[in-house]
């Protein structure tokens, strides 16, 4: 059997660089699998197809949903197929062809992306992943050629996508064959249109001699007696895609609806998910792409001065530093895609990272393109303020930033803990684990995980210079790790202003290795000459990269954070900002 490779991520936060994760950097897919990049490349000719003579952005947001000829046209094209195997009449693309896909998509319309990603990235592909066979041949084909659409019903109101503590309950029926479900779901896409909806439900299990709740996944269809939509929401962008609230009043499933194993659906929506969080961050990377070249062409023809504003330097500040992340998320990407092909990795946390980083970056592009349009960006027709509100949903979907960050942050730091907990137990008897208090056992590890400390590659010299400041970071990420454990022991995952600091130096790190991999990558087979433009957006990548670890490392146990908890305080006790205002303290009746 193969050895299970590590997480990039988690090694770097033990000090231990696994370069081979990303040295070479990954095939692109026409040299990977050109039969799939054929295929990849015709649906993406559809898809252009389909932007140029149907799908109008404008008056889908407007109306507020994606007609149905537009969704037929998807089907009939092979779109709605894009995660179901082959077998099955889908497309069965690997991680990167549906990235590509769906990055595709992203670009032409956020609203059409979401209705495609909630039924190909979510609902089929739980399926796909986790049916038996009947399953997938019971469903699976139906929904690849769009009779009908998949949704996923995770999300709650009081728990958010917390599958843990999920409130809907399902308790086995009397005839002993079957589940009955009640419950309440909110915020799911397609829940409307969808006839099969993949629903998360408490069970009671067995564990360790007690009866206690573990979530279960279900295949749930619509017409079964008892499920209801209870209603729709108007949103701020988006407004194409519809997100329902769904409510299980003594809804009835089969045992044979039974979505994996009972008391296993954790792991189905923590695999499900981890894909979303690729694909969502394939779709902002292509979307800010679209933004920078739309900001571009605005800026030379938007005369100001007499000149166009793309001659200004402030303009160009604006152009440079988008265009140097797009090149950073769009080398993160080739990395995760490679990685979640693979069975022997756990991408999880470079999914969470990839997923931060391209919605916050699609968010700060979406923002400068109003902001270079000027009043053209805030008002209808122009297309500018919608790619704003489309935006902003991105840092929510699929996992908060906020959360994905304590979740990076959180894992990350579990092999730093594990080492300190060992080395206060060899404190108790340490002439005999002198090779342990010494750290001894920590490099003992990271050499058989087959890692360094260091960045073991060959770097052309014009990039070299690069690998001394990211090995430091390195270390100095392993450090601030174990600090703030140390002085927080089991409290740690109460600070969260720290466990945010960690994860973007981890973010930062990652990032920056995948354009150092990917760059060297243009300069061994293009010749550094023919590389100028990839080199000028590493350089200004990888500098702007270390400015923001070093922000984040510098505010590790910063001593205003305590005056933060102090001033959240009062502001709490007082209901708000609680100052007296500076021009007239004008009271608020109170009748």
């Amino acid at each position: 059997m193969t050895a299970a490779m590590p997480s990039f991520v988690r090694g770097i936060f033990n000090g231990a660089v696994h370069d081979a994760l990303l040295f070479p950097y990954p095939d692109a897919l026409e040299r990977r699998a050109p039969d799939e990049a054929a295929r990849v490349g015709a649906l993406i000719d559809r898809l252009r197809g389909l932007e140029r003579d149907l799908i109008d952005s404008q008056a889908i947001d407007e109306q507020e949903t994606v007609p149905e000829a537009v969704i037929r046209a998807l089907a009939d094209g092979g779109l709605l197929g894009l995660t179901i195997p082959v077998e099955y009449g889908g497309q069965g693309l690997s991680p990167a062809g549906y990235a590509r896909v769906f990055g595709e998509l992203s670009r032409i319309d956020g609203s059409v992306a979401v209705l495609v990603g909630v039924h190909c990235g979510l609902g089929a592909r739980a399926i796909a992943m986790y049916g038996t066979d009947a399953q997938k041949a019971r469903y699976l084909p139906a929904l690849a050629r769009g009779e009908t659409l998949a949704a996923y019903a995770l999300t709650e109101p009081e728990t958010g996508s917390d599958a843990q503590h999920i409130h809907t309950r399902a308790a086995r029926g009397a005839d002993g064959a079957s589940w009955v479900l009640n419950g309440h779901k909110q915020w799911i896409g397609n829940g409307h249109r969808a006839g099969v909806i993949v629903t998360f439900a408490q069970t009671e299990v067995e564990r360790r001699g007690e009866r206690v709740p573990r979530p279960t996944a279900f295949i749930v269809r619509s017409d079964t007696p008892g499920f209801t939509v209870m209603s729709t929401v108007r949103k701020l962008g988006i407004r194409g895609s519809t997100q329902a609230e769904l409510v299980y009043e003594n809804v009835r499933v089969p045992d044979d609806h039974v979505l994996g194993a009972v008391g296993r659906g954790f792991a189905v929506a923590v695999h499900v998910l981890n894909g979303g969080r690729l694909s969502l961050a394939a779709g902002c990377t292509a979307a800010a792409k679209q933004t920078l070249a739309r900001m571009t062409a605005f800026a030379e023809e938007r005369v100001q001065f007499g000149r166009p504003i793309a001659d200004f330097e402030i303009t160009q500040r604006k152009l440079a530093g988008l265009a140097a992340d797009v090149y950073a998320a769009d080398a993160m990407l080739g990395v995760l895609t490679a990685m979640a092909a693979d069975p022997r990795t756990d991408s999880a946390l470079e999914a969470a990272c990839c997923k931060v980083f391209a919605s916050e970056l699609l968010w700060r592009a979406a923002d400068e393109m109003v902001q270079v349009a000027g009043g053209r960006g805030y008002v209808k027709p122009y297309p500018y303020e919608r790619m704003l509100r489309d935006a902003r949903i991105n840092r929510i979907f699929e996992g908060t930033n906020e959360i994905l960050r304590l979740f990076v942050a959180l894992n990350g730091i579990q092999g730093p803990a594990d080492a300190l907990r060992d080395v206060a137990a060899a404190l108790k008897h340490p002439l005999r684990n002198l090779g342990l208090v010494s750290g001894f056992a920590a490099s003992r590890l990271r050499s058989r995980l087959g890692a360094t400390g260091t960045l073991d590659v060959a770097l052309h010299p014009r990039i070299e210079g690069h690998k001394r400041y990211f090995e430091r970071h390195v270390r100095q990420l392993a450090d601030g790790a174990r600090r703030v454990l140390e002085v927080y022991r089991e409290h740690v995952v109460d600070r969260q202003q720290e466990m945010e600091r960690l994860a973007d130096m981890a973010i930062a790190l990652f990032a920056t290795a995948a354009v150092l991999a990917r760059t060297q990558r243009f300069i061994a087979e293009r010749g550094i000459a023919a590389c100028t433009h990839e080199v000028d957006l590493c350089e200004l990548f990888v500098v702007d990269a270390g400015h923001r670890f070093r922000t984040a490392r510098d505010a590790l146990q910063s001593l205003q954070d305590e005056t933060r908890r102090q001033v959240a305080r009062s502001i709490r006790s007082g209901g708000g900002y609680a100052v007296p205002d500076a021009l007239l303290d004008w009271p608020q009746r109170t009748e």
